[in-house]
């Protein structure tokens, strides 16, 4: 089987077949491109010539039994170019894996015929102004006439057999064909690529007889062509009627119940949404009904060797595991529970994650902690277009972060309301409501440590409107895009002092505060009701007030900026 790729008419007329990720060698600086193999695929790839895009250029390429990643040279070392041909290459296997899966397709006559055409108008095309001495034309209308009649190339020296015509002409005419098919983006049978070899064969010796005749000068207007008609794809088979029970639907169902009353946040819904419909893609359909683990576990080979197109990096396998996986398990299992599918065909499909080597704390350091809290506190505004809304999120989130080990996200969205004042200290109310997301959806109250008041905290909360400290809702009084836009701000600004990669700019602060209240002998319930973890030991989200947090957040030393 031929895998041709898509492309241009560009290589019509020259017909370069040069054997010419992106990764260096050891021993070379020219950038490669690897790309794994889906599992389902690599039992029905073995044999196959890929025909592998790489800038203007096509580099054939045949699978082999044991093969399991897709290896080829990207054919420069400059790193732009070089991330330009790996996305063309994965665009071009994923429509590889695809039509695999889908089985090859079935030519009819007049599609064989429209593509010899097109082969034909393009071979003259590109050389009629020029064509050459008559004895060359000679010579290629003799090749062809002896490729049909079986005796051209390695095939002159078999027994005559259908067989041997059919290489004669693979010898003479495939990469002719490789190339029609190519331009259409076409995977065909066997019985359908004999079929257009014998009608390229057929272009190509009126293509030589009419560059021929214009090689002794003679220009009359061509007669063949019209025998040539236009490319039409196959009529779409009538469209079936939808199913009774759709992904789609489990989904909105799921979300339906889910996210009532607080429960599942919007950010999981949208999480599990883009997980759906990266999996309907996948199986080309919607129906819940026909989905087997074993599509699940295609889905899931196939994510792990996606490239995120944001950062050019394969898509990491607990993002698969714990986000997608999880989603699709979640979804199936309540259309379970619904009786509207039997089972749950994601049910134990999982991810082996390999082990993380930690060079470091997941938290910051003193110093990265001194230097973000010294850089919030000295920052004024260097873009004109700054809001004041995220010129107050720079100066204060980092410091309640800092003393509360609160998630980036839920300070974020705080509002002028949820600062609660206890007489002789304060605090401030994380909750669901009104908000974008607060994990597990459960509300807390998280005191505020000595040293927020005294930088003046509660002065600018007090001096705010009511609403958001640090979101602009929208038109519609939303605040999901402006949330998600101020966290990326603030990630930015953070790493314009914490450089280390292997540490969370947004979430550095909630590790830190964790081994901070473990190193001063904070309660461990306690700390859990401050941080909002949960785990064993937690009894007073259910009993009782949480009394003592006050004393405890108070052990937590005073960062000396």
């Amino acid at each position: 089987m031929v895998i041709p790729h898509q492309t241009g008419t560009q290589w019509w007329g020259t017909m370069l077949f040069r054997l010419v990720r992106p990764m260096r060698r050891k021993d070379s600086s020219i950038l490669y491109f690897v790309q794994r193999i889906p599992a389902d695929i690599r039992p029905k790839i073995s044999g196959t010539k890929l025909s592998i895009p790489i800038g203007d250029k096509i580099v054939i390429r045949t699978v082999g039994e044991s093969a399991s990643v897709v290896k080829v040279s990207l054919g420069t070392r400059d790193p732009h170019e070089a991330k330009i041909r790996q996305a063309q290459i994965a665009a071009y296997l994923e429509g590889v894996w695809q039509s695999i899966r889908n089985g090859p397709e079935k030519l009819t006559m007049k599609q064989a015929v429209a593509l010899a055409g097109e082969i034909y108008r393009a071979w003259v095309g590109a050389l009629e102004d020029d064509p050459g001495s008559p004895s060359l034309w000679g010579r290629v209308k003799a090749d062809d006439k002896a490729a049909l009649r079986g005796e051209f190339g390695v095939a002159q020296l078999m027994i005559p057999s259908p067989s041997k015509t059919r290489k004669s002409l693979e010898d003479r005419f495939g990469a002719f064909a490789d190339v029609a098919l190519s331009k259409r983006g076409l995977v065909v049978d066997d019985d359908s690529r004999a079929k257009l070899l014998e009608q390229v064969a057929v272009a190509m010796d009126l293509a030589a007889e009419k560059l021929q005749r214009h090689s002794f000068g003679d220009y009359t207007p061509d007669s063949y062509e019209s025998r040539f008609p236009d490319w039409e794809d196959r009529k779409a088979p009538e469209t079936k009627a939808a199913p009774q029970v759709t992904i789609t639907q489990l989904l909105e169902g799921w979300w339906k119940e889910a996210g009532r009353d607080g429960g599942r946040s919007v950010s999981t819904y949208e999480s599990y949404s883009k997980a759906v419909r990266y999996f309907i893609d996948y199986l080309g359909h919607d129906d819940a009904t026909k989905v087997t683990p074993r599509d699940v576990v295609g889905y899931k080979d196939k994510r792990l060797s996606d490239v995120n197109p944001r950062t050019g990096k394969p898509i990491s396998a607990r993002t698969i595991k714990d986000s997608e996986l999880a989603g699709l398990k979640s979804v199936f299992n309540w259309g379970v529970s619904q009786h509207l599918i039997a089972d749950n065909p994601a049910k134990g499909v999982t991810v082996a994650l390999p082990k993380v080597k930690r060079s470091r704390p997941k938290g910051f350091t003193e110093a990265e902690a001194v230097a973000l809290l010294r850089h919030s506190l000295n920052y004024s505004r260097t873009q004109p277009n700054e809001t004041q809304k995220l010129l107050n999120a720079k100066r204060w989130v980092p410091w309640v972060c800092a003393y509360t080990g609160a998630r980036v996200g839920e300070i974020v969205q705080l509002r002028k309301s949820d600062l609660i004042d206890h007489g002789k200290h304060f605090a401030i109310f994380i909750t669901p409501d009104g908000t974008v997301t607060v994990k597990d959806g459960e509300y807390r109250e998280v005191p505020i440590h000595p040293h927020l008041v005294e930088t003046g905290f509660i002065d600018f909360v007090r001096s705010q409107d009511d609403g958001y400290l640090f979101l602009k809702p929208n038109a519609k009084g939303e605040i999901r895009g402006s949330w998600n836009s101020a966290k990326n701000r603030l990630r930015e600004f953070a790493r314009q002092v914490i450089t280390d990669p292997n540490v969370k700019p947004n979430h550095g602060w909630r590790h830190r505060f964790v081994t901070m209240a473990r190193e001063y002998g904070m309660s461990q319930e306690l700390r859990r009701m401050i941080t909002g973890h949960t785990g064993a030991g937690v009894d007073e989200r259910e009993y009782g007030d949480p009394a003592g947090l006050y004393r405890e957040i108070c052990k937590i030393p005073r960062y000396q900026v």
